[in-house]
C-alpha cells in the first residue's frame, strides 16, 4: 500500500514538473531591456535593445512631470510587450527628455561635520547628467556656502547669486558643499540641516 502511494506520488510529482515545463517553454520571456542614454536633448538619439522569447511590440509616451525648484522635466516612457502563447510579458524603460538650458537643484545630504563646519558631499549621477555643463551655480539653502566640484572651488553668497566658477565644467561628478553653523545650531545639534542645497544651471553639450 505504501508503495503504491509512493509511486502515485511519484507519478503527481513528474506530471507536475512536465506541466511546469510546458507552461515555461510557452511563457513569454524578456531577459533584458535597455533604453540609452537616460537623458537627452531634443534631437538626440536614443538606442533601445532587448532579448526575448515571443513576438515584440514596442509602445512609446511622453509626458511632463512638474519638479519643485527645477524646470518641468518631460520623460519618454517605452513599454516593450512579449505575446507568446497567448500570453503577454511587459517592461517598461524611462528616459528624461531635458531642454538644452535647464535649471536641476544639486540636494546633498550632510554627513559630517568639522569643527564648525557642517559638510555635505555626494555624487550627481554620471549617467544622468553626462552630457551637461555647468553655466552658473547659486546657493539653495539661504545661507553662505563654499562649493567644491572638479577642482574648483568658491563662495555662494545666502542670496542666491549665481557665480560662474564652474563654467564649462561637467555637471556630473562629485560636489562638496560646506557651511559654518550657526550659533543656535552650534548650542543644539537637533536644529542643525539635514541637508545643503544649490542651484545649478546646466546646458547640454554634443559629444
Amino acid at each position: 500500500m505504501n508503495m503504491k502511494l509512493k509511486i502515485s506520488f511519484i507519478d503527481d510529482i513528474s506530471l507536475w514538473l512536465f506541466l511546469v515545463l510546458i507552461f515555461y517553454s510557452c511563457a513569454p520571456k524578456i531577459t533584458s531591456f535597455t533604453a540609452l542614454p537616460a537623458a537627452i536633448t531634443k534631437g538626440d538619439s536614443v538606442m533601445l535593445n532587448w532579448k526575448i522569447k515571443g513576438t515584440p511590440t514596442l509602445m512609446y509616451d511622453q509626458r511632463k512631470i512638474s519638479r519643485p525648484g527645477n524646470d518641468s522635466l518631460e520623460v519618454l516612457e517605452f513599454t516593450l510587450s512579449v505575446e507568446k502563447g497567448k500570453k503577454e510579458k511587459h517592461i517598461k524603460r524611462q528616459i528624461s527628455l531635458l531642454p538644452n538650458e535647464s535649471t536641476d537643484n544639486v540636494v546633498l545630504a550632510t554627513n559630517d561635520v568639522k569643527g564648525d563646519t557642517l559638510i555635505a558631499e555626494g555624487i550627481k549621477d554620471t549617467a544622468l547628467w553626462s552630457s551637461f555643463e555647468v553655466i552658473s551655480v547659486s546657493s539653495a539653502s539661504h545661507r553662505n556656502l563654499l562649493v567644491m566640484h572638479d577642482n574648483t572651488q568658491a563662495s555662494l553668497d545666502s542670496l542666491g547669486n549665481p557665480s560662474d566658477a564652474w563654467e564649462g565644467a561637467p555637471y556630473a561628478g562629485t560636489w562638496k558643499i560646506m557651511t559654518l553653523l550657526t550659533e543656535a545650531e552650534k548650542k543644539d545639534a537637533t536644529i542643525i540641516p539635514g541637508q545643503l542645497e544649490i542651484k545649478a544651471f546646466i546646458r547640454s553639450f554634443k559629444k
